[in-house]
């Protein structure tokens, strides 16, 4: 079954992706606008889960603009941790 976060996640990666296949701008703006509305989707809801969390650590990469940040390397360890009971 897939959560709100899950499903908002997968909207905005594949409008990303078709936003940057559009020859123009104001062909890829329907693309850019539903990445915002699922993006802000993920951002307001809490993450409940591990996927979820891993959810919302893939739009933080993806939207990140340096990838040395702490934002990025934690959301680098978030989805590097698979769940394991020690």
């Amino acid at each position: 079954m897939t959560s709100p976060i899950q499903a908002a996640t997968i909207a905005a990666i594949s409008s990303d992706r078709c936003c940057w296949k559009e020859a123009t701008f104001n062909d890829g703006l329907q693309h850019s606008r539903r990445f915002v509305r699922a993006y802000r989707k993920v951002q307001k809801a809490k993450a409940t889960t591990l996927k979820d969390l891993q959810c919302k650590a893939r739009l933080i990469l993806l939207t990140s603009d340096e990838p040395d940040s702490m934002e990025a390397s934690l959301a680098r360890d978030v989805l590097t941790y698979t769940g394991a009971y020690a």
